[in-house]
């Protein structure tokens, strides 16, 4: 299965540099920075619905800012998929976009709702989640880049974050995450979701139309 948005992804403009949508490392708030990831995710998905491209910095900043409202982040913790759909519904029903949010809690459709929503063109946000029932365990997945000579080169590892699907190739995952294109593994992803964490914490933020 191959699928793919049909546009590019959104990129924040600084000086001359671009990123890869937005990273919630550049904000001030200490909170935002270590849990912010599902807000940007959204906003991010929010300005390739309306059909932004491309915005500065300080543009990107206001966007976030008129979001976090419908997101609200608890401390340490962030916020869990469920308060994310609900978040994302209240930002779409404002911008007047015709989708509706839901979070998925079954694992067995996964991947036919994932093609799917990149086939109709809408980005698909999905979390790598803590590890359960250990939660305070240290498991994750990891992140690729792409090697200058070739081939994909791991990068970082994640757990309990979210991120946002551009496309899908085969066994490999195309993703922006802190405003840079990373690749995962779909093997990787579902051995974490079966072995060191549940479908109701790793899975989708599935986007219908209305």
């Amino acid at each position: 299965m191959n699928r793919s948005l049909r546009r590019p992804y959104p990129r924040v403009r600084t000086g001359t540099a671009f990123s890869c949508g937005g990273n919630q490392g550049w904000f001030p708030d200490g909170n935002f920075r270590r849990c912010g990831c599902g807000v940007v995710a959204c906003a991010d998905a929010l300005l390739y619905l309306q059909g932004v491209g491309e915005l500065t910095r300080e543009a990107y900043f206001a966007h976030v800012a008129a979001l976090r409202r419908d997101f609200p982040l608890i401390p340490r913790r962030g916020i869990d998929g469920l308060r994310l759909a609900l978040g994302m519904n209240r930002c779409l029903r404002r911008a007047g976009l015709p989708y509706r949010a839901r979070w998925c809690t079954s694992g067995a459709r996964f991947w036919d709702r994932l093609g799917a929503m990149l086939a109709d063109d809408l980005p698909a946000i999905i979390a790598v989640g803590p590890n359960f029932p250990r939660l305070w365990g240290r498991e994750g997945v990891t992140l690729y880049r792409l090697a200058e000579g070739g081939g994909y080169v791991p990068a970082e590892r994640v757990r309990a974050h979210f991120l946002t699907v551009t496309g899908l190739d085969g066994g490999w995952l195309r993703v922006s995450t802190w405003g840079t294109e990373r690749y995962l593994r779909r093997a990787d992803y579902d051995g974490y979701m079966r072995r060191q964490s549940a479908a109701l914490f790793t899975n989708l933020l599935l986007l219908q139309k209305i």
